[in-house]
C-alpha cells in the first residue's frame, strides 16, 4: 500500500472534522475504538501516557510537555489533531513525524481489522497507538481530539492528566455552557490519577475538583502551584523564572509568544514533574525542552511584502482577546488589518464582538481545507460591528488584498481557523 492509497482508505471513514450537524454524544463511543485495540493487543497499554484535554492551549502544552521529556533523553510519542499540511504531523517520535511509508504500513496492519462503523479519528488514534508501541516509547503524550469523556484519546490509562483553560468551543456537541462543556473535559480524570489544572473560570474549576474529588484523583491548581517571577517579553518570546513544589528554574525561554504560554509552559513542566515522580529534575533539561518547543501558526511571526504578518490559529472569542492582548503589548499602536476566516460551527458573532473597535481593515476569506464557513455568513457579523469589510476567495489573495490596502510599517493578523494560518504560512513559505 503506498501513502497516497492509505490516506484514500482513511478518507473512507466518517471524519467528523469535517462536519458540524451531528449527534453528539449519542454517535461517540469508546466500545468501538477499544474493540479495535484489543485485537491489535491493546498498544495504548504498552507505554505511559500523559494525557492532556482542554479547549485553548492544550496542543502547546502537550509539545511543551513532549520537548521537556525528550530534552530528559525519554523516547517520546506525541499525538496531536489537526494536521496542518500532511496526517503524518499527527504522529510523532522524538519529535519527527512518522514517515509516509510507516504510515502506509501501519494502515495496512490496522486494515483487516475495521468495520465501516469506526470513524477516521478512531482509526488514526488507533494508528499512533500502534506507532508508539512499536517503537517502544517510554512515554507517549497524548491531546484529547474532542472534549475528552468520549474521545477516542480516552481509553489510555495515563500517568498524569492535565486540563488547560475551558472556554465555548463546539457548542452544539459539549453544551452552551461552560459547566456543561467542563464535564466533558472533566471525563479524561481517572482513579487515583494526579491532575494538573491550568487558570479557570470558576464554573469549570468547580466542576474539575468535584470530579476529581468523585475520582480520588488528587488536584494540582497552576495558579497556587507555579509560580512566575522576573517575566521579561518581547517579540523573541519570555524569559522568565518558575517556582514549582519542588524546585526553582531560573531563564526558562518560552519561544511561543504570548503571555498565555506561560500558563501552558507552567502546567506541562508540572505535569513532567508529577509523572517522573522525582524529588529534582534537571533544570538546564527542562529549560532546553521549553526553549526548544516549536508549535506553528500560534502568534507565529512572518514577514511579507515588508510588512509583519501574524499567523495564529485562534478560533474563538477567549483565544481571540488573547491575540489581540498579545498584539497590543507586542506591537503597541501599530495599525492592524485583519484577515479572517472560520470553520462552520464557531462562534462566529462572538469571535468578531472581540475584533470590534480595533482593525484598520478586515479581509475575510476561505481555507482551502476544513468546514470554512462562507463568506457572506462572516460578512454580516464584521458589518454589524462597524468594520469596514472587503472578502477574498482565497487566502493568498487576501494576503495580497491585505498588502495593497495596508503600509509598511502596518501589521498583517491571519486568524480565525488553524486552517486559514495554514493556508496563509503555505503560501508565504512558497514566496520565500
Amino acid at each position: 500500500m503506498t501513502y497516497a492509497e492509505a490516506l484514500a482508505w482513511l478518507d473512507s471513514f466518517q471524519n467528523y472534522e469535517k462536519f458540524v450537524d451531528y449527534s453528539y454524544p449519542e454517535q461517540f463511543s469508546l466500545d468501538r475504538i477499544l474493540h479495535l485495540l484489543e485485537r491489535l493487543d491493546n498498544p495504548h497499554l504498552a507505554y505511559p501516557v500523559l494525557h492532556v484535554a482542554g479547549t485553548k492551549g492544550k496542543g502547546s502544552t502537550c509539545v511543551f510537555a513532549e520537548s521537556i521529556l525528550r530534552a530528559l533523553k525519554l523516547k517520546t510519542g506525541l499525538y496531536t489533531s489537526p494536521h496542518l499540511f500532511s496526517f503524518c504531523e499527527r504522529v510523532r517520535i522524538n519529535g519527527e513525524p512518522v514517515s509516509e511509508n510507516d504510515f502506509a504500513g501501519l494502515v495496512e496492519q490496522v486494515k483487516p481489522l475495521t468495520g465501516k462503523n469506526l470513524t477516521y479519528f478512531e482509526i488514526t488514534t488507533a494508528l499512533a497507538f500502534l506507532h508508539f508501541a512499536r517503537q517502544k516509547v517510554d512515554a507517549a503524550v497524548i491531546e484529547v481530539g474532542l472534549g475528552g469523556r468520549l474521545d477516542a484519546t480516552n481509553v489510555v490509562a495515563p500517568a498524569v492528566t492535565a486540563i488547560t483553560p475551558v472556554s465555548l468551543d463546539h457548542c452544539a456537541q459539549l453544551g452552551k455552557t461552560i459547566s456543561e462543556i467542563a464535564v466533558e473535559k472533566a471525563g479524561i480524570i481517572k482513579l487515583g490519577v494526579p491532575v494538573v489544572v491550568a487558570s479557570q473560570a470558576e464554573l469549570a474549576m468547580q466542576v474539575i475538583q468535584a470530579t476529581a474529588a468523585l475520582r480520588q484523583a488528587p488536584l494540582h491548581p497552576v495558579e497556587t502551584e507555579m509560580h512566575w517571577s522576573n517575566i521579561r517579553d518581547d517579540i523573541s518570546g519570555t524569559v522568565a523564572d518558575l517556582e514549582s513544589p519542588i524546585q526553582r528554574y531560573e531563564g526558562l525561554h518560552i519561544p511561543l509568544l504570548g503571555r498565555h504560554q506561560l500558563d501552558n509552559a507552567a502546567t506541562a513542566v508540572r505535569m513532567v514533574e508529577l509523572f517522573l515522580n522525582r524529588k529534582k529534575i534537571d533544570p538546564a533539561a527542562v529549560s532546553q525542552g521549553i526553549a526548544s518547543a516549536r508549535w506553528l501558526c500560534r502568534f507565529q511571526l512572518e514577514k511579507y511584502e515588508g510588512r509583519i504578518v501574524i499567523l495564529d490559529g485562534a478560533q474563538n472569542e477567549n483565544s481571540a482577546r488573547t491575540l489581540i492582548e498579545t498584539t497590543q503589548k507586542l506591537f503597541p499602536g501599530k495599525p492592524v488589518h485583519l484577515i479572517i476566516g472560520c470553520s462552520t460551527g464557531k462562534e462566529i458573532a462572538a469571535m468578531a464582538r472581540a475584533w470590534k473597535g480595533w482593525p484598520a481593515s478586515v479581509v475575510l476569506t476561505r481555507s482551502s481545507t476544513g468546514r470554512p464557513e462562507p463568506v457572506e455568513n462572516l460578512a454580516q457579523q464584521f458589518l454589524e460591528i462597524g468594520c469596514a469589510v472587503t472578502a477574498a476567495p482565497t487566502v493568498p489573495q487576501s494576503l495580497r488584498q491585505a498588502v495593497a490596502g495596508s503600509k509598511p510599517e502596518d501589521l498583517i493578523v491571519v486568524s480565525g481557523s488553524l486552517f486559514v494560518a495554514a493556508d496563509a504560512l503555505q503560501n508565504l513559505r512558497t514566496k520565500q
